[in-house]
């Protein structure tokens, strides 16, 4: 009898050292605790902060006083910042590193020609631009230097209202066209290819697109063009409470000066005056007459809220804000008692239930 009893307890332990936890759990434990986890949620929510995580001041580019700096419009190439100083200090292009946090060179003056030129009023728009730096200023140039050295190549418009560029506000590059919003609302194209050394101040445009019932801008209000992800440029139309989509496709030799580009079905009506606009993947970025972030829900497909202030930082008077990427984003505050470019960064998070 223990002979049979010894039998049976091996043949069980061979039975038991096959079988799985899975295989012996009861039926109300069918399932490994992160499995049972997993089925628990039911939905799935995103949220984002906003946290100020570097504030670049007249103190951090080793300035005499605050008044020196007023910081505007911003562009980025790789860990260079492109910063327009419109303070007391005089029109100025600052060329900051992002990694080591200071300023490598500030561009206030030029040699071409035989003479010493400046910029002689605000900078509008930084764009980089293959190996070139489109720099727009207020007083009709579209100034081009090369780069990395930045050493001037030409200028687009001579300085003059009834020259080539009619005092651009906003300007952008795509596929080797220069668009820039003319005083007047309407749109200048011009050739990349005519921007030489031979042309300086004489390429002329190559077309005129209308202004679609732009109002003009003589209060120099703020403006930006960029492109999207689907190829078309977006506009901000202060005075209008707009923002145009521009199709570039349009643009060839058989355009008519004056024809429209815009697609009008596109067209966003806003609820306040954009100023400049930023785009990362789920959300758009906007500052206006609100003096506030403005936050749009790209799935959505609206205006969802508007902030003005993040971790770190309470913002006056934002005037310009600039996507370095989805997460990245540089925001002017020109308010006499900040005049500071603050660095925000987007913290995306999720939360289940």
């Amino acid at each position: 009898m223990k002979k049979y009893t010894y039998i049976l307890l091996m043949i069980l332990g061979v039975m038991m050292a096959q079988c799985t936890p899975e295989d012996l759990a009861t039926p109300d434990n069918n399932v490994l605790p992160e499995e049972k986890e997993e089925d628990e949620y039911t939905n799935s929510y995103w949220y984002y902060s906003y946290e100020a995580t570097n504030l670049i001041t007249w103190e951090t580019l080793e300035m005499e006083n605050k008044d020196e700096f007023i910081p505007y419009t911003v562009a980025h190439l790789g860990d260079t910042l492109f910063v327009a100083n419109i303070g007391t200090a005089g029109s100025s292009l600052t060329v900051f590193s992002q990694k080591e946090n200071k300023a490598l060179t500030t561009l206030r003056t030029w040699e071409f020609g035989g003479k010493e030129w400046k910029f002689g009023s605000n900078i509008e728009s930084i764009v980089p631009a293959s190996n070139r730096l489109y720099v727009t200023e207020r007083q009709s140039y579209i100034h081009v230097f090369q780069l990395p050295d930045l050493s001037y190549i030409t200028s687009i418009g001579n300085g003059l209202w009834s020259g080539p560029v009619f005092q651009a506000q906003a300007v952008t590059v795509k596929d080797r066209l220069i668009f820039a919003r003319d005083k007047n609302g309407k749109i200048s194209i011009y050739k990349e290819s005519d921007a030489t050394t031979e042309n300086h101040g004489k390429a002329n445009r190559y077309r005129q697109a209308s202004d679609n019932g732009s109002h003009g801008n003589n209060g120099f209000a703020t403006h930006y063009m960029q492109p999207d992800d689907e190829g078309n440029i977006l506009l901000t139309e202060y005075t209008g409470n707009k923002i145009r989509v521009l199709n570039p496709a349009l643009v060839n030799d058989d355009m008519v000066n004056g024809d429209n580009i815009d697609i009008e079905d596109r067209t966003m009506t806003l609820d306040f005056s954009p100023k400049t606009l930023a785009l990362s993947k789920d959300r758009w970025y906007a500052t206006g007459n609100n003096n506030a972030i403005n936050i749009y829900d790209c799935q959505k497909k609206e205006w969802i809220s508007s902030i003005k202030s993040v971790k770190g930082y309470s913002f006056v008077q934002p005037e310009r804000i600039y996507a370095q990427n989805d997460s990245v984003f540089w925001i002017s505050d020109i308010n006499s008692n900040k005049r500071t470019l603050v660095k925000m960064e987007v913290h995306k998070g999720e939360i289940r239930d």
